[in-house]
């Protein structure tokens, strides 16, 4: 694509997210606190600056380097657009702003129409500050990341593909690029393309229900009420946990709560008891991961034929598989002894069903206590999708590529540019393309 179409791409997106930002401005979130909220925007064009600084040449003489201009590009340039020096610098990001009321954040979202939109979920006494520590941290809502990316859905093999890097031979396929190199190059550089699809998306909003019912309700106990929902306008959901109590854990804290939710650290050997020397297994009635462990094992079993651990007990799993469901799923559960498990297997097997069971969230951003989050009812960048405020109820059935499309009133004709790499049939609204 040329300079000049790139710019008449990226003109006609600004106006029609600006567009969409000066009819819907009710519909955009006023997060809790808005004053002490560090807003992010990600905006259509990069600015640049060149530094101008002082070197010694091979000569021993001083010369000086770049011009010391700044400027805006729509690509990121990789030299001065004016004396083609390589110390220039450039960002397309908008940082450590605020806003004191609504107005004056919809305000600037029309104005400005930016590519993407985020805030903090933390609250700053001096949010605007440059430095973290003059901002002045006073507590942030703890907030979950459910990506369909992070779930390994069998679907990824039909939509997502990849292309090795090596100029020289550009081989193709479809899923993950094969990690033991190219097949044609041996090369271990790929770029890849990733789409999303209904069943994909379907895996994250059953893993974002878990995490909301499971374990934040069930097993922490947090009033629904405090729990916020939306569609992340890509290719998931987050939720944001709104109760006080949250606001001041530390990332240490943020870091447990993580685990607990991933099952990360269990130990089989808390939960699987022995009476006589003949295992036990753990009644439903426990409380957090005592009570759902035989839900985990019953998992693995039913999925041990993909399971690609080498331990002696894998194939007793196999060849017992409907024995042992069987009585897993008794009342009391009860683990069947024909099957010749040790208690120490058992234990094994509780630890690693536990790991493959557990809630599948991004760590990095719930322990992160100055993390950015998209704002709701904003316009993701890269889809076009809204960021969609969801309920427990509305999440049930909610359709992403239905319910959160900022355009699609009036028709437009869209070339897609596949490249070497076959675009998959996708959906929008009730049409497949």
């Amino acid at each position: 694509m040329s300079s000049r179409e790139r710019e008449k791409r990226q003109k006609f997106l600004r106006l029609m997210f600006q567009q969409y930002y000066r009819n819907h401005a009710a519909d955009i979130d006023i997060p809790d606190r808005l004053h002490m909220r560090e807003f992010a925007l990600e905006t259509w064009e990069y600015t640049w600056r060149c530094t101008r600084r002082a070197e010694t040449d091979a000569a021993g003489q001083t010369v000086y380097v770049g011009c010391g201009r700044k400027g805006t590009a729509i690509q990121r340039p990789s030299v001065c657009p004016v004396c083609n020096s390589p110390t220039v610098t450039s960002t397309n990001w908008s940082r450590h702003l605020g806003f004191r009321t609504a107005k004056a954040m919809r305000s600037e979202l029309a104005a400005r129409a930016p590519h993407s939109v985020y805030h903090s979920a933390a609250f700053y006494n001096i949010p605007v500050a440059r430095d973290m520590q003059e901002k002045q941290w006073q507590g942030a809502e703890l907030v979950f990341d459910i990506d369909a990316d992070h779930l390994d859905a069998p679907c990824t093999q039909e939509h997502d593909s990849w292309v090795c890097a090596n100029p020289n031979c550009m081989k193709t396929g479809w899923g993950e690029p094969p990690e033991q190199g190219c097949p044609s190059c041996g090369g271990l550089e790929f770029h890849r393309r990733k789409w999303i699809c209904d069943r994909c998306m379907d895996d994250a909003r059953r893993n974002t229900l878990r995490v909301y019912d499971e374990f934040l309700v069930g097993d922490f106990g947090i009033d629904s009420d405090q729990i916020v929902i939306n569609y992340s306008g890509h290719r998931g959901y987050h939720i944001r946990v709104r109760d006080p109590r949250v606001f001041k854990l530390d990332s240490a804290a943020r870091v447990e709560i993580a685990h607990e939710i991933t099952g990360v650290g269990f130990d089989g050997n808390s939960v699987v008891g022995t009476t006589l020397n003949i295992p036990q297994a753990p009644a439903r009635s426990l409380a957090g991961w005592g009570g759902r462990v035989v839900d985990a094992i019953v998992n693995l079993i039913r999925n041990i034929d993909s399971y690609e651990g080498g331990q002696h007990w894998v194939s007793r799993l196999r060849r017992n598989r409907e024995a042992i469901i069987a009585g897993l799923l008794k009342n009391p559960p009860e683990f069947w002894r024909g099957a010749g498990i040790s208690v120490k297997s058992w234990r094994e097997i509780a630890t690693v069903a536990v790991a493959m069971y557990g809630g599948k969230i991004d760590v990095p951003v719930t322990h992160d206590v100055h993390r950015v989050i998209r704002l709701i009812g904003s316009i993701h960048g890269k889809t076009g999708f809204v960021v969609a405020k969801l309920t427990r109820e509305s999440i049930e059935d909610f359709d992403p590529f239905a319910d959160a499309l900022a355009f699609g009133a009036d028709n437009l004709r869209v070339r897609v540019l596949g490249g070497l790499l076959e675009v998959p049939r996708f959906r929008i609204g009730d049409e497949l393309y």
